[in-house]
């Protein structure tokens, strides 16, 4: 028999910690999601996930805390998303700007599959701006281009090699002005009283990104 030097235990305990921790940010996410951040209590989360209130603020001190957990879960969850979609539709010999295209389509694409999640997004920057959390402290998306792996920078990358990408565009704020454009419109139409089809939703979103594309390519300089 191993001697017991209290390490196992204190692991086991720790484990269990982050087991419930990760339990609570997903129930919050799903609770969040589907009532509005606004609309949703700390009890309301508790009871969804079998736990009660005084263990969830064992795990975060404030429901705003609690709100920045479930952001930083939807966003690792759509990141994830993103590198294995770009897997499946980044086919060998495609060049970068054609991998561009890809991505922005699947970005704005989010809204139509996710409406809710990005109506919780929008809720919550708001709300995590009002209790004082910088930008830069929430880490709101997109990745700093410069130290960034995600696919839509490897495919701006490969772009600038192939050439499919002109080296006169400024390829930065591209980045940015394409994820913050795309997710601003796809924001207004999640909160739009005047509810779209999907058809049109998905010619907006589409012609936003072609768009860009031409902008990546070098269409648009003077």
């Amino acid at each position: 028999m191993v001697p017991w030097d209290g390490k196992e235990r204190d692991m086991s305990l720790e484990e269990i910690r982050e087991q419930n921790k990760q339990l609570v940010a997903e129930t919050a996410l799903e609770v969040f999601t589907r009532q509005g951040a606004a609309n949703t209590t700390v009890a309301d989360i508790s009871r969804a996930c079998g736990l009660t209130e005084r263990s969830i603020y064992r795990y975060y001190k404030t429901k705003v805390d609690l709100i920045q957990a479930a952001v930083y879960l939807y966003y690792d969850k759509m990141t994830r998303e993103a590198d294995r979609r770009s897997r499946e539709m980044c086919r060998p010999g495609m060049t970068g700007l054609e991998q561009i295209h890809q991505m922005l389509r699947f970005y704005s694409h989010m809204y139509l599959d996710y409406p809710e999640q990005i109506r919780f997004c929008a809720d919550a920057e708001v709300i995590l701006s009002r209790a004082g959390r910088e930008r830069d402290d929430v880490n709101w998306p997109p990745e700093q281009f410069e130290r960034s792996s995600s696919p839509l920078v490897r495919a701006i990358g490969q772009g600038l090699a192939d050439g499919s990408v002109s080296p006169k565009v400024d390829v930065k704020s591209l980045y940015y002005n394409a994820y913050d454009s795309i997710l601003g419109v796809m924001q207004k139409m999640s909160w739009s009283r005047h509810e779209l089809s999907r058809e049109e939703a998905e010619q907006r979103m589409d012609q936003l990104c072609d768009i860009f594309t031409a902008a990546f390519r070098g269409d648009f300089l003077m």
